[in-house]
């Protein structure tokens, strides 16, 4: 399965032990800087996730999906409101099918009912190029 999010569809090959996990630094960074990184991490997750769902290594599964329900959660998402006050209802809408389908695979693992895991990775990755779509044009109209 060769993973499509967010609108790369890159693949690379790094060893898992020589990959850094990325966290936040002390000092603040600009907003849109400290966004981009957590867009990064969520993108690269995300191709983790998908490489275990590949192989049905289901702690991983729920690992990934933990990481991110965070990283989605407690990064993306409030980092963007912050930075882009008053976003519509909709982004919030968006942002809850991430996070109920996460949930929905962590919950499957426990059954390691694979059929159900890949259709809500499917409704992740969806949610997250739904969003993009939508809130990247909207982006690009203000810079016009």
């Amino acid at each position: 399965m060769i993973l499509v999010s967010c609108k790369k569809s890159e693949e690379r090959e790094v060893a898992d032990e020589a990959e850094e996990i990325l966290s936040f630094p002390a000092e603040p960074e600009p907003e849109g800087k400290s966004l981009g990184k957590a867009m990064k991490k969520t993108s690269r997750d995300i191709r983790r996730l998908s490489r275990a769902l590949e192989t049905k290594d289901w702690v991983e599964i729920e690992m990934w999906a933990d990481e991110l329900k965070r990283g989605i959660g407690q990064s993306c998402v409030n980092l963007y409101i912050k930075n882009h006050p008053g976003v519509s209802g909709e982004f919030v809408i968006l942002s809850d099918r991430f996070y109920n389908a996460a949930n929905r695979l962590t919950i499957s693992c426990n059954n390691h009912d694979d059929v159900a895991a890949n259709n809500e990775f499917d409704k992740m990755v969806k949610s997250c190029d739904d969003c993009h779509e939508g809130y990247k044009v909207v982006e690009k109209d203000k810079v016009k």
